[in-house]
């Protein structure tokens, strides 16, 4: 290769990769907007804290609310002492409906099946926040009565490291609409009103009162996403794509609302209109989307609480700081940042103007695995830095292994193309061996694991692919940017022990 094309072939590469750099890494500030990749990315609870709260049962109440409402107000306090019981274990009042029942004309103790209804509550909804993805979540029982959620706070770098009340709301609001809408009780319905009544379910003028029977209209929901926007997506069953029209046929007046219990999805349908097929499209935020279907594949699938649960406002939710501080995301920052320039720097000295081809892919590496870790959503927790930091040294060893390769055969005296050649060859099989592994184990990660361990794998399998792609991207930009000098074994950094008959 000439070194003209070699020099412009060079510099657009470096071009490239430098402008990707800068957009990937600093906010130029576009209508407000934090645009930078980096900027966008969510963090893990232990890098940004987590938000959590405590889900109240139907018919539960915390004793600090159970005085405040009784408080100076002899006639409520004797509702309350004819309605409620105080459970000392657990510091609250419980309505006595759901302590006690009627069998054969006398009252019998009915906690235990209270208790083991909200432990299977617990567990439903440990399933659904599951499948939001979250990095890493809990969900307990405390004292036999109360459920408590904890999600990580889905700060960004930004965020978490500032105490503006606005950026850090945004993302409280996030997590709000999650714990709010994962968290429905009922079942599906479709009515004519925006405010919940018994009296406007649409569905009942089919001879559908079983509310199973509707939930098995929906085949299952999904986030669509396309050219950055993102819309839940509702399919239909057979049976259901027919009887939907029936009910939006059936009158031409106003919208038809889809319903969750007595929770409002905020999903519209306009009545008078058939629908023309089974897949239905309602644009939405990424995270409302997301909620949104989680709730509605949990129901058609007749998963369904037992019980009903307190709203989330913000008053509710504790918000907790990373147990590091609130520069813990700064700090792994910095020591991210060190391992890349140390991964790219470090080589020069032993490898000279070569050591540069491995900086540019040790750049080309970061940038890209940060655009895709932005792309695909991923929560950026410690562990998903280090499985990112495993792929680079992946990377590194890759190119070194080969390097010492060829530099063996420039000892032997052979010419510069035939080390590169017969060292590429001979390591090759090493190489792709590790790579398919790695991989192999990656994706095993990805599918079996769930949460961060899902995460992580995601991130290695992403880390594994980019460095063997790279691994032959380097060779090429060896060859490319050799083609400029006249002693190629000095740009290598390399010893000729013999004599160049040429």
């Amino acid at each position: 290769m000439g070194k003209v094309k070699s020099a412009i072939i060079t510099a657009l590469l470096v071009a490239a990769i430098i402008v990707l750099t800068l957009f990937a890494t600093i906010s130029f500030g576009v209508s407000g907007s934090n645009d930078a990749f980096m900027m966008n990315i969510p963090l893990g609870s232990e890098l940004a804290g987590e938000a959590s709260v405590i889900f109240y049962p139907e018919g539960v109440i915390a004793e600090a609310k159970y005085k405040s409402d009784i408080y100076g107000n002899t006639e409520k306090e004797k509702e309350y002492a004819d309605k409620y019981e105080y459970v000392e274990s657990a510091n609250v009042y419980v309505e006595k409906d759901k302590l006690y029942k009627m069998v054969d004309g006398s009252e019998v103790d009915a906690r235990d099946e209270f208790i083991v209804g909200i432990k299977a509550d617990a567990a439903l909804l440990a399933e659904r926040f599951g499948d939001k993805g979250y990095s890493s979540y809990s969900v307990t029982v405390l004292n036999g009565y109360l459920i408590k959620v904890s999600i990580p706070a889905d700060l960004t770098y930004v965020q978490a490291g500032l105490d503006d009340a606005t950026l850090r709301n945004s993302a409280y609001a996030i997590a709000n609409h999650a714990l709010n809408y994962i968290s429905v009780e009922g079942a599906l319905s479709i009515r004519s009103e925006e405010t919940y009544s018994d009296t406007n379910a649409l569905y009942k003028e089919l001879d559908l009162n079983n509310p199973n029977k509707f939930n098995s209209f929906f085949k299952g929901a999904s986030v669509f996403q396309r050219a950055g926007t993102y819309a839940l997506k509702i399919d239909l069953t057979d049976e259901g794509f027919e009887n939907m029209n029936k009910i939006l046929t059936n009158s031409s007046d106003g919208n038809a609302y889809l319903y969750a219990g007595k929770t409002s999805l905020q999903l519209s349908f306009q009545m008078g209109q058939e629908l023309q097929e089974k897949s239905l499209y309602f644009q939405s935020t990424k995270d409302s989307s997301e909620d949104y279907a989680i709730l509605i594949n949990s129901i058609a699938h007749g998963k369904m609480l037992t019980n009903a649960y307190s709203d989330v406002d913000n008053e509710n939710i504790v918000i907790s700081s990373s147990v590091a501080g609130k520069n813990a995301a700064m700090a792994v920052g910095i020591v991210i940042l060190l391992i890349v320039v140390l991964a790219a720097a470090l080589p020069i000295i032993k490898y000279k103007l070569l050591g540069l081809v491995n900086a540019l892919m040790v750049l080309t590496y970061s940038v890209a695995l940060l655009t895709a870790v932005y792309l695909i959503g991923i929560q950026i927790t410690i562990s998903g830095l280090f499985a990112a930091v495993l792929g680079l040294v992946l990377l590194s060893f890759s190119n070194f292994f080969t390097f010492e390769a060829v530099r063996r055969e420039t000892a032997l005296g052979r010419t510069f193309e035939s080390s590169v050649k017969i060292g590429y060859k001979r390591s090759m099989l090493g190489i792709i061996d590790i790579h398919v592994m790695l991989i192999v184990a990656a994706i095993i990660m990805t599918l079996v694991g769930v949460g961060e361990l899902s995460a992580c794998g995601l991130i290695f399998l992403v880390g594994s692919v980019a460095s063997f792609v790279l691994y032959w991207f380097t060779r090429f930009m060896w060859y490319v940017m050799a083609s400029l000098v006249r002693d190629k074994f000095a740009f290598c950094g390399y010893a000729r022990e013999v004599e160049e008959d040429e």
